[in-house]
């Protein structure tokens, strides 16, 4: 992955058609040893915890912001004619060290079934991921009461592949902690969202998380 995509390239009006990826910066605060960044489990709404990482907040019918998007690449339109902002390989090269980043962070990784029916609170966020066009989910137990989901939509016809990380309740994701079942879960987002943020000056989009 290059060292050049800036926040214009990575969140301009282009990037939707084009495709695109977090900078640099942006990746290598994703990659952390930490664990998540600062400002992820503090976000109320749309908008930077850093200048080049959006967050987009959504949640459910009864618990509105329980669900932070953390969007990290956009396939774009490969129809578009336009020059590729990002190749599938990259991104795929992407969720390969975000799998590795999640595993120090957690642990090994499992993979969330996407066709399960089960009426509880994993297979309400399994229908709202289905619902979204997810095609593949590696999620962990970060701690007691927060889990993370990388998603994948491969749908790179129709222009919409993309990888995002969730975090959301461990409930969602950790069959020992299932809870009942969630009405209204909502984790649609597309990169327009993301270039929308851009409208807003980090100082302003951070004092609103």
């Amino acid at each position: 992955m290059d060292l050049h995509r800036d926040g214009e390239g990575s969140f301009g009006p282009e990037s939707l058609s084009a495709g695109a990826m977090l900078p640099f910066e942006g990746r290598t605060l994703m990659l952390g040893p930490d664990g998540l960044p600062a400002g992820v489990l503090e976000a109320e709404r749309d908008g930077w915890i850093s200048p080049n990482n959006p967050i987009l907040v959504r949640g459910s019918v009864l618990v509105p912001g329980s669900v932070k998007i953390l969007p990290l690449a956009w396939r774009g339109d490969p129809r578009s004619g336009s020059n590729p902002g990002v190749s599938s390989s990259e991104i795929a090269a992407f969720a390969s060290r975000m799998q590795s980043a999640g595993m120090y962070w957690a642990g090994p990784w499992r993979v969330l079934d996407l066709d399960t029916s089960s009426s509880d609170s994993i297979g309400s966020y399994a229908a709202a991921l289905r619902s979204a066009g997810a095609t593949h989910v590696d999620c962990w137990t970060y701690s007691e009461a927060v889990g993370l989901a990388l998603v994948w939509v491969r749908d790179e016809e129709a222009g919409t592949m993309s990888l995002a990380l969730h975090v959301v309740p461990a409930s969602w994701v950790s069959e020992a902690r299932a809870k009942k079942p969630v009405p209204g879960v909502d984790v649609l987002w597309s990169w327009a969202d993301v270039i929308a943020l851009r409208a807003h000056p980090l100082g302003g989009a951070a004092e609103n998380l």
